[in-house]
């Protein structure tokens, strides 16, 4: 890999439906809720959801909170707000366009955790059988600020490796678990005094 796909980016990105709630967790909501949230997705055509999605969500996230609850101890929200390392504010992804790019610098460490790659990703591809070829270090970890760094800088950052490397085929992305939304709130509000005295 290049030099630049081990410098650890500078940005975070949360993308997401316009026409769904903002910064939301589907984990938050009821079973029923969660249903209707997937089937709307599901019926827009723009993203193949499967039926056990909902109980494999829940599962990786019981995965993430006890890491969380290790790395970091008690934080301000129970379940993450969901962000790629790096700038994505691309719209390729049509189930959620929209994008909120922030500076990774914005969350203090204590906040947040990552996994490489996304972790409905990570967690299957370090504990089932079928994906031994792929498994890499990484997999099925859940890192600090600091851990993650040095993952990046001995592995680089996904990158198109995946569309031809078989082994890499799962990592597209690093994925930032937030696990305090008030650094969100306040990088909102700033841009919002910004755009007002603008």
């Amino acid at each position: 890999m290049n030099k630049a796909s081990r410098q650890m980016p500078d940005k975070v990105t949360h993308t997401y439906d316009p026409h769904g709630p903002f910064l939301a967790n589907i984990c938050d909501l009821s079973h029923e809720e969660a249903e209707k949230v997937l089937q709307r997705i599901r019926d827009t055509g723009h993203r193949a959801i499967k039926t056990n999605y909902l109980r494999r969500r829940h599962e990786t996230e019981n995965w993430l909170i006890r890491e969380r609850h290790r790395l970091l101890g008690h934080t301000q929200r129970m379940r993450p707000i969901y962000f790629f390392l790096g700038n994505f504010a691309d719209g390729k992804d049509h189930s959620r366009p929209n994008s909120l790019v922030m500076p990774l610098t914005a969350f203090p460490k204590g906040t947040i955790t990552f996994t490489f790659p996304d972790s409905m990703a990570s967690l299957p591809i370090a504990t089932h059988k079928k994906y031994e070829f792929e498994r890499q270090p990484y997999h099925g970890q859940v890192f600090s600020l600091e851990e993650i760094r040095h993952v990046i800088a001995k592995f680089g950052m996904p990158n198109e490796s995946w569309a031809v490397d078989p082994r890499r085929r799962f990592d597209r992305f690093v994925e930032v678990q937030v696990w305090d939304d008030r650094p969100i709130v306040e990088y909102l509000r700033g841009l919002e005094a910004i755009a007002h005295n603008g």
